[in-house]
C-alpha cells in the first residue's frame, strides 16, 4: 500500500521559518539502545544537551481544547464510526501518526493528540502517569465531542495510556491496537535480566538528545525536530520517565482489558547491538510482546518484518491494516 500524506494540512505548510530563542550546552550522550522503553537514560548528572526552539508561522492543525486548566492539542479527521484515537510513544507528538492519519481518515474518523507538554500542548499537571494521563485523555475527547466509545491505538509507552484507558472507561473502549507497546514489566525484567535500567530517576539523569524517527516525512523534519527539542518537552520526557514505574504499576494493577478486539503488533527488525547482550534483550522483547498477546484468547499478533520500533512509520499500511481489522470485528 502507498502512503499519501498530502491530506495532512502542515505537509503543505512553510515549516521551515524558526526562531532560536537560547542554547543550553551540556555533555550529549548516545543513546545505548532504541528509543523505546522510556528512551534509555543514562544515570550520571542532569546536563541536558539540546537547543530550546520556539516554532513561529505554525498554528496546530487541529484544536486547542482546555482540559483542566491547561490547552491540549487533537487534530482531528476523516468521518465515521468508531472514532480512532491515536498516542504515541515517550517524547513523541501528534506527527508521529502523520504516514499512517491521512490514509485511515478514507475510512472513518481518526483522532491524533499531543500529550500535556509535548507538540502544541500545554504542560500538565505532576506526576505524568499514565493513570492521569488517561484521565486527561478523557477529558479532552469528551469536551471536544468526539463520540465514543473509541478504538485505541498506542505506540511504546502510548500501550500504557491507551490500555489504562480502556481498564478504567470500558464502556469507552470499542477495541485496540498496540503497536510494539511497552509491557508493564519490561522494567524489572530488563534490569534483573538483562542488566539495563530502562527507567532511571531522580535529580541525576541525564537526557540523551531527541532523534527524528527514520522515514519521518521531510516536509514535516523541520517541524518535528522543534517540538522534540524544546525546553517544554524535555521537562514532559523527564516528568513521564520519572514516573514510568508509577505507570507500570497502574497498568498491573488495572485488571484485565474489556473483552474488546485487541491486535498486536510487533517491530521486525532488529534494534539493540548485535551482541550476546542483545541477543538477550531481543529475546525478551519479544516474550513480552507474545505475553501482550496472549492476554485474550484469538487475538492477532502481527510481525513488521521491515519495521524497528516506529511501526506507524516504517510500514504505515501495517497500522492501517490492523485498526481497519479491529472496526471491522466491531461491525461484523
Amino acid at each position: 500500500m502507498q502512503m499519501q500524506i498530502e491530506n495532512h494540512p502542515l505537509v503543505t505548510q512553510n515549516t521551515s521559518k524558526y526562531k532560536k530563542i537560547s542554547v543550553f550546552r551540556g555533555v550529549r550522550t548516545r543513546l545505548p539502545g532504541p528509543a523505546f522503553v522510556g528512551l534509555l537514560m543514562l544515570v550520571s548528572g542532569m546536563n541536558w544537551s539540546h537547543r530550546v526552539m520556539a516554532v513561529i508561522d505554525t498554528p496546530a492543525p487541529g484544536l486547542m481544547v482546555l482540559v483542566g486548566e491547561h490547552r491540549m492539542h487533537l487534530y482531528c479527521s476523516g468521518q465515521g464510526e468508531p472514532a480512532v484515537v491515536m498516542d504515541a510513544g515517550l517524547g513523541g507528538t501528534s506527527l508521529d501518526w502523520v504516514r499512517v492519519q491521512p490514509e485511515l481518515a478514507k475510512y472513518t474518523r481518526v483522532c491524533t493528540y499531543d500529550r500535556a507538554g509535548y507538540g502544541w500542548s500545554e504542560p500538565g499537571p505532576r506526576p505524568r502517569s499514565s493513570g492521569r494521563i488517561a484521565e486527561e485523555l478523557r477529558m479532552l475527547l469528551h469536551t471536544a465531542s468526539v463520540p465514543e466509545p473509541y478504538v485505541l491505538v498506542g505506540h511504546s509507552f502510548g500501550g500504557y495510556n491507551v490500555r489504562l484507558f480502556a481498564s478504567y472507561y470500558p464502556e469507552k473502549t470499542a477495541g485496540l491496537v498496540l503497536v510494539d507497546a511497552a509491557h508493564e514489566d519490561q522494567v524489572r525484567r530488563f534490569r534483573e535480566e538483562g542488566g539495563i535500567n530502562t527507567a532511571p530517576r531522580g535529580k541525576f539523569v541525564r537526557l540523551s538528545s531527541p532523534v527524528i524517527p527514520d522515514n519521518m516525512p521531510y516536509a514535516v523534519r523541520p517541524l518535528v525536530r522543534s517540538l522534540i527539542n524544546s525546553s517544554i518537552a524535555y521537562q514532559t520526557l523527564y516528568d513521564e520517565l520519572f514516573s514510568f514505574r508509577r505507570s507500570a504499576a497502574q497498568v498491573r494493577n488495572a485488571g484485565p482489558l474489556p473483552e474488546v478486539p485487541l491486535v498486536v503488533i510487533t517491530r521486525g527488525q532488529r534494534v539493540w547491538p548485535d551482541t550476546p547482550k542483545g541477543d538477550l534483550l531481543e529475546r525478551l522483547w519479544a516474550t513480552l510482546q507474545d505475553d501482550l498477546a496472549e492476554r485474550q484468547i484469538h487475538v492477532p499478533h502481527m510481525f513488521a518484518q521491515n519495521s524497528g520500533h516506529y511501526v506507524q512509520l516504517d510500514e504505515p499500511g501495517m497500522v492501517i491494516n490492523a485498526v481497519r481489522s479491529v472496526i471491522a470485528s466491531i461491525h461484523h
